[in-house]
């Protein structure tokens, strides 16, 4: 007769356990987005990195004002696809509930501001704004993960 009580037990934490690890909502809808967003953006530049010729023109209509060799546009190219990367692979952990996943993903949001900010000097209040939201949501639930 003991051994169904154990059972029962082992039932309930393991019961206890999957409600303790559920994933909000919003939290899962916001990781799916930061899924695409990176996991394109990611794609995008290592596609730059087989074209740096449309890449250069690119870079040298929006800044009209200085040449950008072909050198510079594959620089640029290969440090986003390392951001957009590690802003991925930060998702990733995140969505297995891992609170290393939060440090990669803000330490890339921190480069992608500050070079939004500070080399491009594009104050673009609203995308700032969006990924400061992002990053305290996320900082939010990390407290709470492994």
């Amino acid at each position: 007769m003991e051994i169904p009580n154990e059972n029962k037990a082992k039932e309930t934490n393991i019961i206890e356990l999957d409600d303790k690890n559920r994933r909000p909502l919003g939290l899962s809808l916001l990781l799916i987005f930061s899924f695409v967003f990176n996991g394109l953006l990611t794609l995008v530049m290592i596609a730059g990195l087989f074209y740096p010729d449309i890449v250069q023109s690119i870079l040298q209509e929006y800044y009209k004002q200085v040449y950008i060799s072909g050198f510079v546009a594959i620089l640029t190219t290969l440090s986003g696809a390392v951001v957009f990367g590690v802003s991925f692979f930060g998702s990733i952990l995140l969505w297995q509930f891992k609170r290393r996943g939060f440090f990669y993903y803000a330490s890339a949001q921190a480069v992608m501001l500050i070079a939004l900010v500070l080399i491009l000097k594009s104050f673009d209040y609203i995308n700032i704004g969006i990924a400061l939201v992002v990053l305290v949501i996320f900082g939010m639930y990390a407290r709470g993960m492994k």
